[in-house]
């Protein structure tokens, strides 16, 4: 490989395995120093080990590579400030964040507060706490990469409303920073991933749900079914954006997986009708949208 990261110090949560294991290893291939995070749970988020985050360690360094371990939670300020730590005392400053953890949880409108806040704390504020800790430093040294994962559950064709919220509040939060850092030399992008690891395999039983509900096209659904291949096909992209080849590239969401890579369209306003000047004419009749709305806007 070519090293491209050598020396670069790289924190990657959920690193223990699928999409957060392959990327890290692949960050290590190129020399960075990797704080392995994981907390251990199963796909379901239940539970705690060392195990995984142990065996990431392993290989990486089976390969040449230099790595540490932490099992602390990102689903909390303090987690996340403690993984941050970890990375200062064994390494130095970070450059990279890789923002992966994630498990199978409850996403519907129906769901309890703890387990509303319990989703959120972990799928959009884990983001938001290393954030906060790590891109300051990042833009004072003129160099930082800060890539989060999010979800086809963003686009709300699955349903999971709070899910899609917090994959959705993931994506607008790295474009929003994206505009911030603006010429400081740090980066922020999404990647949505394509693969077939355990939470994909766990989460079947909620699209098949999805799909006899009608909630999910027969075309999606037969995709599910056949899987969105080997994890292997994820971290390429997700390397080449903390490249220095990828110095200009931010905002953006990418989709990896099943030998291709895409970029999402971006927000912007479609099939438009005006009545000019706001000022000198009057808005829109409600009788007025009977006709334009499906006949213009949405047609």
């Amino acid at each position: 490989m070519s090293e491209r990261l050598k020396g670069k110090i790289a924190i990657v949560t959920g690193a223990g395995n699928g999409v957060g294991k392959a990327c890290a290893l692949s960050l290590a291939v190129e020399g960075a120093h990797v704080v392995v995070n994981d907390l251990g749970t199963n796909a379901a988020g239940v539970g705690m080990s060392s195990e995984a985050a142990d065996a990431t360690i392993a290989e990486i360094r089976a390969a040449g590579g230099e790595a540490v371990a932490n099992y602390d939670s990102v689903a909390s300020p303090e987690g996340c400030a403690s993984l941050v730590a970890t990375a200062e005392e064994a390494f130095g400053p970070v450059d990279i964040v890789l923002a992966i953890a994630g498990a199978v949880m409850p996403g519907q409108i129906n769901i309890s507060d703890e387990q509303y806040y319990k989703l959120l704390d972990l799928f959009l504020g884990q983001k938001f706490w290393l954030a906060r800790l790590t891109v300051p430093g990042m833009v004072k040294r003129g160099y930082g990469r800060f890539v989060s994962v999010a979800s086809e559950g963003a686009r709300g064709g699955v349903g999971n409303p709070v899910f899609a919220a917090a994959m959705g509040g993931t994506i607008s939060m790295m474009k929003g920073l994206a505009t911030e850092l603006k010429g400081t030399g740090v980066t922020a992008n999404t990647f949505a991933p394509g693969a077939a690891t355990r939470t994909y395999e766990l989460a079947l039983p909620a699209l098949e749900q999805a799909h006899a509900e009608g909630r999910m096209t027969d075309e999606m659904w037969a995709r599910a079914k056949k899987g969105p291949g080997p994890v292997e096909h994820v971290p390429p992209i997700v390397t080449w954006l903390c490249t220095d080849a990828a110095a200009t590239v931010s905002g953006h969401v990418f989709h990896s997986g099943g030998g291709k890579i895409s970029v999402w369209s971006e927000y912007q306003d479609i099939n438009t009708i005006t009545k000019g000047d706001p000022y000198e004419n009057p808005p829109y009749t409600l009788d007025e949208l009977d006709v334009l709305i499906p006949g213009t806007v949405l047609k």
